[in-house]
C-alpha cells in the first residue's frame, strides 16, 4: 500500500482564507453592534411617563449618557467598518482570482476599484450627487 502524501496548502491560499475570515468577522461584528445600537436607540426614544419636568430630565439624562459613552461616534464608525470589511474581502478575491487567471483578477479588481472609488469621489465633482458615503466627506 502506498502512503498518502501529506497535504500542504499554498501560502496564498492561507493568506486568502485569513483575509476572508477577517472580513467575515468584521462584518458580523458590525452587524452585532448595529443591532445593539438599534436597541439602545429604541430605549432612548421610549417616552417615560410622568410630569413634563420628569420627562425632560429623563431625556436629558439619556442624551448626556449617549454623549458620554460616544454612541454617535460608534454609529459613525459602522459604515467605515463595513467599507473596511468589503475592501478586505475584495483584496482576498483578487488574490484568489490571480492564482486562477491574472486577466480575470485584473478585470474584477479593476471594476471593483473603479466603482468603489468613483462612488466616493463623484460627490466632490458634483454637489448634487446622491452617491455619498461617510468616506466621501474625507476625500
Amino acid at each position: 500500500m502506498k502512503a498518502a502524501s501529506a497535504f500542504h496548502a499554498k501560502r496564498s491560499d492561507l493568506f486568502v482564507n485569513g483575509l476572508w475570515f477577517a472580513s467575515l468577522g468584521l462584518s458580523l461584528t458590525t452587524a452585532l453592534i448595529t443591532v445593539l445600537i438599534k436597541q439602545w436607540i429604541h430605549q432612548y426614544m421610549a417616552i417615560p411617563s410622568g410630569s413634563p419636568r420628569h420627562r425632560a430630565r429623563t431625556r436629558q439624562f439619556r442624551n448626556d449618557s449617549f454623549q458620554k459613552w460616544n454612541v454617535p461616534l460608534i454609529i459613525g464608525l459602522l459604515p467605515v467598518l463595513m467599507h473596511l470589511s468589503l475592501g478586505i474581502f475584495f483584496v482576498g478575491l483578487v488574490i484568489y482570482l490571480h492564482n486562477l487567471s491574472g486577466i480575470i483578477a485584473a478585470c474584477i479588481g479593476g471594476l471593483a476599484f473603479l466603482v468603489y472609488f468613483s462612488s466616493n469621489l463623484l460627490p466632490l465633482f458634483s454637489p448634487d450627487c446622491l452617491y455619498r458615503s461617510p468616506l466621501s466627506h474625507y476625500a
